[in-house]
């Protein structure tokens, strides 16, 4: 495909350690010469591992797909705390210790299912229509921000990787710091600690076996390959659906509820057999509705 060509679908990219999601975002945007793309969840900058994109009406999944549960593998450093709770800060305490094994995975255990997490300092949460990494660069003391809630589904200790540090798998909800959770883990402890190591192995439903690196796309482009953009559909596999007529389906398209017997209770797809898949629907009382419009 040339300059001009329109774009719908997914990519499961793997974003490489000192580049920014964006910066991802603005890579392809320039590599297929296509504007309408975004990605569904922030990665921090110095972490690695799955970032969703999505190209055309795809975007339109962004917000469904940041709801999904997330992986990660992190190593927790004990004894050290950084100002930004990773490897990238000022170190602000020491402390020497000898973290049990044994005793780790107890307290690990404390952190599961609801949790609250105050926003770290170093964080996209916005203060005032100013994200408050850019205030805490600038070394202006910004308020606390309130606690929120997240949720930790999994968290397993995974091995001890060297004196004080270990590798543990997090699965959590959307909004969840890895950064706090390993600071809270050392306070548990009564240490200091931050993340050494973070790495994103699932987001929006793509896994990172499945994933392209940057490199890898950009062969695959220069050689006409565009098969690392997946079609909507690969990240909906789970839901439900229905096929409707094309008549239905372009009364769906402008906003009309059809009398339709919907596959399940909540969220499911609904295909025509003109246009394929055409976007997601609920169930109402008079019938069906689209929610998400990929038409």
């Amino acid at each position: 495909m040339e300059k001009g060509t329109s774009y719908n679908g997914i990519i499961n990219i793997i974003k490489p350690p000192g580049m920014s999601s964006s910066g991802v975002v603005v890579f392809l945007k320039g590599l297929l010469h296509f504007k309408r793309i975004g990605h569904a969840g922030t990665l921090d900058p110095g972490a690695a591992g799955v970032l969703c994109v999505a190209l055309g009406r795809s975007a339109r999944l962004s917000e469904l797909l940041m709801d999904r549960k997330k992986e990660y593998i992190a190593e927790c450093a004990f004894g050290c705390a950084t100002d930004t709770l990773d490897s990238y800060g000022e170190v602000t305490c020491r402390k020497e210790c000898d973290i049990d094994e044994v005793k780790l995975k107890e307290v690990l255990k404390r952190f599961q299912g609801e949790i609250l997490q105050v926003p770290p300092a170093y964080s996209a949460v916005k203060i005032d229509g100013t994200k408050s990494y850019k205030l805490a660069r600038r070394g202006i003391d910004a308020p606390k921000k309130p606690p929120r809630k997240a949720f930790i589904y999994e968290l397993e200790l995974l091995k001890k990787t060297a004196k004080n540090r270990f590798l543990i798998r997090v699965k959590c909800s959307k909004g969840t710091y890895v950064r706090v959770l390993i600071e809270d883990i050392g306070k548990a402890l009564d240490v200091p600690s931050h993340m050494s190591f973070l790495l994103r192995t699932v987001s929006g439903g793509q896994d990172i076996r499945a994933a392209y690196t940057i490199d890898e796309i950009k062969i695959m482009k220069e050689n006409g390959d565009l098969s690392f953009i997946k079609p909507p559909e690969s990240v909906l596999s789970e839901m439900q659906s229905v096929t409707v007529l094309d008549v239905q389906a372009e009364r769906l398209k402008n906003g009309l509820t059809q009398r339709i017997k919907p596959p399940c209770r909540g969220d499911f797809l609904v295909y025509s057999k003109g246009d394929g898949l055409i976007g997601i629907a609920n169930s109402c009382e008079e019938g069906i509705k689209l929610k998400i419009s990929l038409y």
